[in-house]
């Protein structure tokens, strides 16, 4: 496995410890129909919350949060309606959220954005 999947799935795993911690429950990982993936999906309460996971190594090329375009969220948001439609569960809302982790010296910084469409 290259390097970079590596940090990629390390960064998959710490936000869902992460979003657990928080109290969510993780319903869904790497979730994959004809039009894509989503990283998590996690219940908090009554919503849905479809999760957009970014890791990165350094700020070499901007930072985390900043690769995760306009036209991804909008995928998301399309996505999650995919999702739901397979579900007998219901929700009273749906929210994107972005999981956005920087390794610096070792450690994970993580930065969860929520509702960020």
């Amino acid at each position: 496995m290259a390097a970079k999947d590596r940090l990629g799935r390390r960064g998959e795993q710490l936000a869902a410890d992460f979003l657990e911690a928080g109290g969510m429950r993780i319903l869904a990982r790497n979730w994959r129909c004809s039009q894509g993936e989503i990283d998590i999906v996690a219940r908090d309460g009554e919503t849905l919350v479809v999760v957009e996971v970014k890791t990165r190594s350094g700020r070499s090329h901007g930072t985390a949060f900043e690769a995760v375009t306009h036209e991804k969220l909008r995928r998301l948001r399309r996505l999650a309606g995919r999702w739901l439609a397979g579900q007998s569960e219901t929700f009273g809302a749906v929210r994107v959220d972005v999981v956005a982790l920087e390794r610096f010296a070792g450690d994970f910084a993580v930065r969860h954005e929520r509702g960020v469409i």
